[in-house]
């Protein structure tokens, strides 16, 4: 051990230098990380025997750092079943089977948390009574955090897996310290409680809180840190929220690059007319359920009064007529008529009558106005409207260009359709998940030298 820590120590000056490593370099201190780590591998494998004293010792002495009791005072059962509990052990009357039961890590989770609560024990106690003072839903357990945090990072970090070839990623931090791998847990324990707080997690959601820190470490580890200082910053910024950000911008990037796709472009031709009928039907749809609109004639408006507008199911005419504020009245009630066949067309924004000379008009008064005219009426007669906002406007302007027979040209038509074009190409690529489509069909195979073809016997 004395001539490992002497080669490590001289090792960590040559990574110090300002040379650019090399990947032949790089990969002889990746073959050199990975024999190192693999030295674990045995403590790894091995479970632990929960009636050898040693192991009884040393869950004795975590308990008595964690919760500052003698051993005396921790003999009684019931009180020594109560500790066990609140640091996490899952076998309270043996706890010992719970270093044998999950094997791997066996015997190395306890060698990292005997390390860390000695070597760091504040931050352990502070660990451990942060979680007992939550209430049991959101408890943490410590112990079964600490064996599934190891077993994760030896997943992270191949132990037990012999080297490969031309493989590069080597970790400085590593060879910086003469117990890499403890240390490397002590700052990773630390984590995982951190981002069960920030995700405020329940014992159902120690899973997708293990997989959250798994993803934290993977990415602070890309950044090769040089020491465990910098491995535990890059952590702190890796918040939960980070973490979510990051997802849902590769996310959008890697839809971004799929939409780009020439088959993806040309499914989303194929598909466009069958959203555009989709989005027709809810607009006519909107009009039949109908709105309620303030008063307007081409003089302005009609000082608090409103109206009623509602297209019949047949799509054959408007049914209109007065109501209150607060009014919604059945199609049967509104007596006044004015069918499809009659409007000659209508006109929005500053060519509506209603605003077009008024000087107090506003710009959400330019923006949601339409006018509609009458088949046997001028420009002077028409029925006029102010929708309560844009989203309103474009729904009646569609519905009205859906019923003349002209097409949708509205902002919010464009968003539905590329909302549902989106949701419609998801639900057909769900089969291709994680399957890479070709920019170019593959190319037809060339056609056989003859058709006779030979068919089995009945």
């Amino acid at each position: 051990m004395d001539t490992l820590r002497f080669d490590r120590h001289q090792l960590w000056n040559v990574l110090n230098t300002s040379r650019t490593i090399g990947s032949e370099m790089g990969h002889q201190l990746y073959c050199l990380q990975t024999l190192m780590l693999n030295m674990y591998e045995t403590r790894m494998n091995t479970p632990a025997d929960p009636d050898d004293p040693n192991v009884q010792k040393q869950i004795d002495s975590l308990t008595k750092i964690c919760f500052d009791v003698d051993n005396e005072t921790a003999q009684s059962g019931n009180r020594k079943s109560t500790l066990y509990r609140k640091l996490g052990f899952q076998d309270q009357s043996n706890p010992g089977n719970d270093f044998s039961l999950n094997t791997p890590p066996g015997l190395l989770a306890l060698d990292n948390i005997c390390y860390f609560s000695n070597k760091y024990q504040e931050s352990c106690v502070k660990v451990v009574l942060e979680n007992c003072t939550r209430a049991d839903e959101h408890d943490c357990p410590f112990i079964k955090a600490s064996i599934m945090l190891t077993k994760t990072l030896c997943e992270i970090l191949r132990i037990g897996e012999p080297p490969q070839e031309e493989e590069t990623a080597y970790y400085p931090m590593l060879f910086s310290h003469d117990k890499p791998f403890e240390e490397f847990f002590c700052i990773c324990i630390q984590l995982l409680n951190k981002t069960w707080r920030e995700m405020r997690a329940s014992m159902e959601d120690f899973p997708k809180v293990l997989g959250v820190a798994k993803e934290q470490i993977t990415r602070a580890l890309q950044n090769q840190p040089p020491t465990f200082d910098a491995f535990r910053v890059r952590l702190n910024q890796l918040t939960y929220a980070e973490i979510i950000r990051l997802w849902e911008r590769e996310r959008k990037s890697k839809e971004e690059d799929q939409a780009q796709a020439a088959p993806i472009i040309e499914l989303r031709k194929m598909i466009t007319p069958e959203m555009k009928e989709l989005i027709r039907q809810q607009r006519l749809n909107y009009l039949i359920e109908g709105s309620k609109f303030p008063k307007y004639t081409t003089r302005g408006r009609t000082k608090e009064k409103y109206w009623q507008w509602k297209l019949t199911p047949n799509l054959k005419a408007f049914h209109y007529g007065d109501c209150a504020e607060n009014d919604n009245l059945p199609l049967e009630k509104l007596n006044n008529k004015l069918p499809v066949s009659d409007i000659k067309s209508f006109v929005t924004g500053r060519d509506c009558p209603h605003i077009k000379d008024k000087k107090e008009k506003t710009r959400m008064m330019t923006t949601t106005s339409f006018a509609i005219q009458h088949v046997n009426s001028d420009t002077n007669d028409m029925y006029c409207f102010v929708a309560k906002d844009e989203v309103e406007f474009d729904m009646w302007t569609d519905g009205l260009n859906v019923l003349l027979g002209h097409e949708m040209r509205s902002t919010q038509m464009y968003k539905d359709l590329n909302m549902l074009l989106d949701m419609e190409i998801r639900i057909r690529l769900l089969d291709a998940e994680g399957i890479a489509i070709p920019n170019e069909p593959p190319p037809i195979p060339p056609e056989p030298e003859n058709y006779d073809f030979a068919f089995p016997e009945l």
